[in-house]
């Protein structure tokens, strides 16, 4: 049965140092690998129960400032559930790629269309360039309301006056 360690750390530099000394140290592989925030990292390894023992310890161990280990844990045949959520990373940041991307498959949709559709006359060959032309528009204006979203989050509320002068 697969067992499961995880070891967080302070920093990049340490992550891999605990990593390179488990894997020297028994039989296990690294599944992977999260930047929580913060500097922090945490290593994910796989493989007999045994073995992720002796690799967590050691890798613990062989770090040169202690204070750098932030936490070890080995679990015993741990739920598939649980190493899938692991190794998931849910990010903000990936959202506005996914809409990049949808909006790209808009427009070679739009294009493979109109481009394989047969052409009778010229009014259809504008038809292209004008609805590709539309689907850039409502990106740049999606991508504007964010920016001013962004920016008017940022401000910092004014202040009402205090009655300090006041009678």
């Amino acid at each position: 049965m697969k067992s499961l360690g995880v070891i967080e750390t302070r920093g990049l530099t340490a992550a891999i140092q605990v990593a390179d000394a488990a894997c020297k140290a028994a039989n296990v592989e690294i599944i992977g690998y999260r930047k929580v925030g913060s500097g922090l990292v945490s290593i994910c390894f796989q493989g007999e129960i045994s073995a992720v023992r002796t690799a967590v310890d050691h890798g613990v161990d062989v770090v040169s400032q202690k204070e750098r280990v932030i936490g070890s844990l080995v679990i015993a045949r741990p739920e598939p559930s649980v190493i899938t959520k692991l190794l998931t990373v849910k990010s903000q940041k990936k959202a506005p790629a996914v809409a990049e991307k949808e909006q790209e498959t808009a427009i070679e949709t739009v294009v493979k269309t109109l481009v394989e559709a047969p052409v009778k006359n010229e009014v259809e060959n504008l038809e292209a360039p004008k609805a590709v032309a539309d689907l850039q528009t409502q990106n740049i204006a999606s991508e504007t309301k964010a920016a001013t979203d962004k920016a008017l989050s940022s401000k910092k509320a004014i202040k009402p006056e205090g009655r300090k002068g006041k009678k």
